[in-house]
């Protein structure tokens, strides 16, 4: 059996990924840089079992990321996730038919394509520009002891901080919409006629900055020719 990890959908989107930042590389005139990254924090899930309590049994989550920031407000990315999901219909008083016992209890690999957009002009170890709050969404496919490959719909909202040269800090949360209600393996139940599952992530992103070209925009040109 072909591993979920080498699955068609996953190397599809990494290829994407890549051919995006190598073009955005080369036809950019700005400042470069390029970050990678590790994020530590929590992840649990909203759907037939947890119709609304967010952040309750949240497991730990962990993952790797890197990215690519286009100018001082737009950045892309790869990120691959390891998560777990649990919860218990008993917890929250849910009703269901046929005294059935229904419960989550699920690891979840993802890999996500991401957007970046920053509120204010920030850049890793700048000494004006070095936090700002940020928004983001994009695309990505997920695998779990329940499902089969699945596609789902990230966004999120953060917070950015470089407190030094080259070290950048954000945290995040994001919610993950996807086109499926079998993650909790209750879509046969229907007793809370939740029409779709959610999952989400949030923690901390710490990233190391490399800058990839120098910054050849009109202030540096000018500077270039009269000193």
């Amino acid at each position: 059996m072909e591993k979920k990890a080498n699955h068609p959908i996953y190397k599809k989107l990494i290829r994407f990924g890549f051919l995006f930042l190598t073009m955005s590389v080369s036809f950019s005139s700005f400042a470069q840089t390029l970050e990678v990254g590790a994020f530590g924090g929590a992840s649990y899930y909203l759907g037939d079992l947890n119709t609304q309590k967010h952040f309750i049994e949240s497991q730990p989550a962990f993952g790797a990321v890197l990215k690519y920031n286009l100018n001082q407000r737009w950045a892309i990315g790869l990120a691959a996730s390891q998560g777990r999901l649990t919860s218990d219909a008993t917890d929250f008083n849910s009703t269901h038919p046929n005294n059935q016992v229904a419960n989550l209890s699920t690891n979840l690999t993802e890999l996500a394509l991401l957007s970046e957009l920053n509120f204010f002009p920030y850049a890793i170890g700048d000494r004006k520009n070095f936090w700002t709050p940020y928004v983001f969404a994009g695309l990505s496919a997920f695998s779990s002891s329940n499902t089969s490959l699945a596609m789902a719909a990230p966004f999120g909202l953060g917070f950015k901080f470089s407190p030094i040269r080259k070290i950048g800090l954000s945290l995040f949360w994001s919610a993950r919409k996807t086109f499926t209600d079998n993650l909790d393996k209750v879509v046969s139940i229907d007793y809370q006629g939740y029409n779709g599952d959610w999952y989400f992530f949030y923690g901390l992103n710490i990233t190391f900055a490399f800058r990839l070209q120098k910054d050849v925009s009109c202030r540096n040109l000018i500077n270039r020719k009269y000193n």
